[in-house]
């Protein structure tokens, strides 16, 4: 069976970068509820970090294991472990990449 890594990297990388309108929807809500300024900075945080993933799933930057770990990192120290976890999935098929 062929199964290309590739594609299915992409996947999760868009996966990953759609579904951090999760935690950025909780920030929201403890933003309107506290209207704590950490909550607020951690939703700007989450919805850049979206922003940015969505619009470089398709780059050949994620071909290297190296630069996926990084963002794997950053997602789970700075956005949610919610995150972290296809990442990681992105991160073994880069492995298998190579």
């Amino acid at each position: 069976m062929n199964v290309d890594y590739r594609r299915r990297e992409i996947f999760l990388l868009r996966f990953s970068g759609w579904f951090c309108l999760f935690p950025a929807s909780v920030y929201l809500y403890l933003y309107q509820m506290t209207n704590m300024i950490f909550c607020l900075g951690e939703l700007v945080i989450i919805v850049l970090f979206a922003v940015y993933l969505l619009t470089t799933a398709k780059s050949e930057r994620w071909t290297k294991p190296q630069n996926v770990m990084r963002l794997s990192i950053f997602a789970l120290i700075f956005v949610a472990i919610v995150i972290f976890i296809p990442l990681y999935f992105a991160y073994r098929n880069c492995k298998k990449l190579q």
